[in-house]
């Protein structure tokens, strides 16, 4: 897996990544704190960030982006 791609809110909370296995497939990764949520899609990455208070817009392109184990 690797991540190709990462957002986050401006102190960090919140960060969203897009991963892309061998195969091909892509899904998003939504992270706060040691909180980490796999296998998502980009609606329901929207959604539990609207439940958690934070809008899509407040999100930022990630300079650097580095790969998590996983």
């Amino acid at each position: 897996m690797k991540v190709i791609g990462a957002m986050q809110t401006p102190g960090g909370q919140w960060r969203v990544e897009v991963v892309r296995h061998q195969s091909g497939s892509r899904w998003y990764r939504l992270i706060h704190g040691d909180n980490v949520v796999d296998f998502l899609t980009i609606g329901r990455v929207a959604e539990l960030l609207a439940q958690a208070g934070v809008d899509m817009g407040d999100l930022a392109e990630v300079a650097g982006r580095s790969a998590r184990a996983g």
